[in-house]
């Protein structure tokens, strides 16, 4: 009658894949791993994808090129894909990659008439809007932002209310 049972879960880190390894992903993922992420950074330049760069990741890629920037299968509804490469080209191969995942969060960074370049570009390979509907963009809760470590907090910010939410 006296016995108490406090039960606290214990929850995995949620993966965080930084698919572009530039300015914004830097402060985004030294500040997603601060706050329980477990980071991992992919990009196709090995002179931006670096340990060096990114201490704080628990794994950096360097890939041949972002037409296979990871395997689908490997990612669950736990995982969180945040898209900021250096141009649309490889955002719509990367974002049209993620969409055939399973993640829990898609997001990418840009503007509304990038994004909706990109959207219509998807749509015409096959996409639907329901698809589609899964994509934060832009990626970030809306902050006037504007310093890449500005928008980290944007970014990061909105990844520990999707965590929170799940």
């Amino acid at each position: 009658e006296d016995l108490k049972v406090i039960v606290d879960p214990i929850r995995p880190a949620r993966t965080l894949y930084c698919l572009g390894a530039g300015h914004v992903a830097k402060p985004t993922a030294r500040l997603a791993a601060s706050v329980g992420f477990k980071v991992i950074v992919i990009d196709d330049r090995a002179e931006f994808a670096s340990s060096d760069r990114f201490p704080e990741a628990a794994e950096v890629r360097v890939i041949e090129d972002f037409n296979r920037a990871f395997d689908p299968d490997s990612i669950d509804q736990d995982d969180f894909i945040a898209i900021f490469t250096r141009g649309h080209r490889y955002d719509k191969e990367v974002l049209e990659q993620a969409l055939k995942t399973k993640a829990g969060y898609i997001g990418l960074m840009g503007s509304k008439k990038k994004r909706d370049a990109i959207y219509q570009a998807l749509r015409e390979n096959g996409f639907s809007d329901a698809d589609l509907a899964r994509v934060h963009c832009p990626i970030g809760i809306p902050l006037a932002a504007e310093t890449p470590e500005e928008l980290a907090v944007s970014i990061v910010g909105e990844l520990i209310n999707e965590r929170a939410r799940k």
